[in-house]
């Protein structure tokens, strides 16, 4: 048990570490870098302790606490505050744990080529595509997609320090090249990729999109994630649970897509267009789309409940969202945490007596951010209980 407890963390703290086994002493600056590293082995260690039961009440209770405190520091740009108040949190589940910085890849070299070299040709051949024209999106998809091709990866970019460049470099090459045939490179593609999109005023919008097996076949239903503030597209793809919002939705063959939250704070035209995007490159059930958030990804996902009523079957709402009053309104879960000092658990559930389709449940010794698995994974299965939108 011990030894796959272990293991559970160090696959997480990996996921920061591609490109280098090498560490090196902790430094005064703390980057985005590090705080994604700390989180990613809290939320394996969480998750672990939760499955097998190890964590008392009151010890769960206490580590929540912690981790929001460490929340609340984040949010107050008290970066190196946030790092100890996380270390803390992590070594009450796990007293063996020590924290090293792991090393970013520098000057990389892809086939013996810097990346930037392989970069700059790639973009060079998308410039003299239709950028206009029915591949448009596509386009933009690919040029997002070879501007992480960099020679020193930021500590402050997840979608540069989650990037294999080699894996990344063989596969915007073929999509280059499937566009330059006029083909769309997404279109029913199947597994996991970071990309972009053009919303609202050709807003450039980050997601991670997760497609099952049975999307490049027949039609699927679409689980949308909107992660909270200081987060990322790739919160609901490799945090929250470990992934468990994707992995859940591959299971039940849904397309999984995690946005940047901020794209889908004032109205629902980036939503309109994700779904044009989406519904170009996949067969869509549109009576099964579904939306999760988290936070402020919570109130993002009551707005759009407000805004497009009939477009969705369910949504939930952990730790945050807002009354939904709208007529035809679709069934509403909203999921409170007891220790929230972030959203408290009565704000939450005032929310959900507001909303005539509205039901309220608790997170019981839990607080703002380690509440998401427990309730990822209630969430999602009652959301798969409610009928298909007609």
């Amino acid at each position: 048990m011990k030894k796959r407890f272990l293991a559970a963390i160090t696959a997480a703290a990996l996921l920061l570490a591609r490109g280098t086994a090498a560490a090196q002493p902790s430094a005064p600056v703390v980057t985005r870098a590090d705080l994604a590293w700390r989180y990613l082995l809290m939320d394996a260690t969480y998750a672990a302790s939760d499955s097998s039961g190890r964590l008392a009440d009151s010890t769960r209770a206490a580590l929540n606490r912690m981790f929001d405190r460490a929340t609340l520091s984040f949010f107050g740009g008290k970066l190196s505050m946030t790092a100890a108040m996380m270390d803390s949190a992590i070594t009450m589940a796990d007293p063996s744990y020590r924290y090293t910085r792991r090393v970013l890849p520098a000057g990389v070299v892809i086939g013996g080529t810097p990346a930037h070299v392989v970069r700059d040709a790639l973009t060079a051949r998308l410039t003299r595509l239709d950028s206009a024209g029915p591949l448009a999106q596509a386009i933009h998809a690919t040029r997002a997609r070879t501007a992480l091709l960099v020679d020193t990866v930021s500590a402050e970019r997840s979608a540069e320090f989650l990037t294999e460049p080699t894996r990344l470099a063989r596969a915007v090459t073929a999509e280059v090249a499937a566009l330059e045939k006029g083909r769309n490179p997404y279109a029913r593609l199947v597994g996991d990729i970071w990309r972009s999109y053009r919303g609202m005023h050709g807003t450039a919008v980050p997601m991670r999109v997760i497609a099952p097996r049975a999307a490049a076949a027949r039609r699927v239903g679409v689980l949308i994630a909107l992660h909270g503030a200081g987060g990322d597209e790739n919160m609901f793809a490799n945090g929250y649970g470990q992934g468990i919002a994707a992995r859940l939705a591959r299971e039940n063959d849904l397309l999984f897509v995690s946005l940047a939250t901020t794209s889908f704070m004032k109205g629902a035209t980036n939503f309109d267009s994700l779904m044009t995007v989406l519904g170009r490159e996949y067969a869509l059930d549109a009576s099964r789309v579904f939306v999760i958030g988290h936070s402020m990804g919570a109130g993002a996902a009551a707005r759009l409940a407000q805004e497009r009523p009939q477009a969705l079957a369910a949504v939930v709402c952990l730790a945050g969202g807002a009354a939904v009053t709208v007529a035809g309104a679709p069934p509403m879960l909203f999921i409170g945490a007891q220790l929230d000092p972030v959203i408290p658990a009565v704000r939450v559930k005032a929310a959900a007596s507001a909303t005539p389709t509205g039901r309220y449940e608790e997170r019981v010794h839990e607080g703002h951010t380690l509440m998401v698995r427990g309730g990822v994974i209630r969430g999602v299965a009652w959301m798969l209980e409610q009928p298909p939108r007609r």
